[in-house]
């Protein structure tokens, strides 16, 4: 099972290189563009789990905790970008080329994972209030799918796949607040992911998830800026495995049946995962269309409801270039 730990990594990594909070609540003037390319590495080496392998033989192991596993990593080129529609409709999409690595080369063999398109985000906002009560917080309503039509995926008892085989469509509150030097924002949001049929009769359904974060930037100079963010992810708990895949990762129905949905859906898929993280960004202005932005983002070990858990921890550094038009 300990080979198995660090899959989860691969299901949700790919949302670390595509997310942007740049603009936030914010849409772009009606012609207006935002035009990003980042190059981002990804990896991690430990993972919580409820199973304790210590003693050579696989049981519960509470409270949950973290291991040591082989290290996966993911480089990625990812272009985001942004359309203003009108001056209260944006169009915006992610879309990257990823290259996955895993040191498991029990599991994987020579081929130590795959490369190619990955995942690809594509979403609209769209402003509903500029001025709150006149508080100076405007809101925006923002619908994003994701579609997993650009790659084979392959069986995770097996292989790595360059996402995790099924749409997902979130919706999402988003506030923001200008300042002088600055802006602060708030998004509250509900990530609905559906079934994932690609594998016959070896089907599953990840947990829905609940999604909040916040942050803001200061312009420190004229030419430099820094951002930062927190944001938490909460599974629903709804998350469910048909019995074919259980008996596949028991070797046939034996050995860890009973402990059912604990290694199926939490240990091995990570498909209820609640996730606690933070980054920074430092954005130099090289023109005022032109910037460039050095980020880091590390999940965090987190405490109580925010504890992360059934998830790998990880971090990630990224250099991107910014167009804006």
């Amino acid at each position: 099972m300990v080979k198995r730990f660090f899959v989860i990594a691969i299901l949700l990594a790919g949302s670390l290189f595509i997310s942007n909070d740049v603009f936030s609540a914010w849409t772009q003037p009606k012609g207006h563009s935002y035009n990003q390319l980042t190059f981002s590495n990804y990896h991690t080496t430990q993972k919580y789990t409820t199973l304790d392998t210590s003693q050579g033989e696989a049981g519960l192991k509470v409270p949950v905790h973290r291991i040591d596993t082989e290290e996966f990593q993911s480089t990625k080129i990812t272009y985001y970008g942004e359309y203003g529609i009108t001056d209260k409709l944006t169009i915006f999409t992610g879309i990257g080329w990823d290259w996955q690595k895993s040191n498991d080369n029990i599991k994987y063999g020579v081929e130590q994972g795959p490369s190619g398109i990955g995942d690809i985000n594509l979403g609209l906002r769209h402003s509903l209030i500029g001025n709150i009560l006149g508080s100076g917080v405007l809101m925006s309503i923002q619908a994003e799918v994701k579609i997993p039509e650009a790659y084979d995926y392959e069986s995770p008892v097996t292989h790595l796949s360059l996402g995790d085989g099924q749409y997902d469509s979130t919706v999402k509150l988003k506030f923001g607040r200008g300042f002088s030097k600055g802006y602060a924002w708030l998004d509250t949001g509900y990530k609905f992911r559906f079934e994932n049929d690609q594998l016959d009769n070896n089907h599953f359904t990840p947990s829905d998830q609940i999604k909040v974060s916040f942050g803001g930037g200061y312009a420190v100079t004229s030419w430099l800026s820094i951002r930062g963010l927190v944001d938490w992810t909460k599974s629903v708990g709804n998350a469910k495995v048909s019995p074919e895949l259980e008996a596949l990762f028991n070797g046939g129905g034996g050995g860890l049946a009973w402990h059912r949905d604990v290694v199926i859906i939490k240990d091995s898929l990570g498909l209820e995962p609640d996730v606690l993280s933070a980054g920074i960004d430092l954005a130099f202005n090289i023109t005022p269309k032109w910037q460039t932005v050095f980020s880091y983002n590390t999940d965090l070990p987190g405490f109580g409801e925010f504890k992360t858990q059934d998830f790998s921890l990880g971090e990630t550094f990224s250099l991107a270039l910014v167009y804006m038009h």
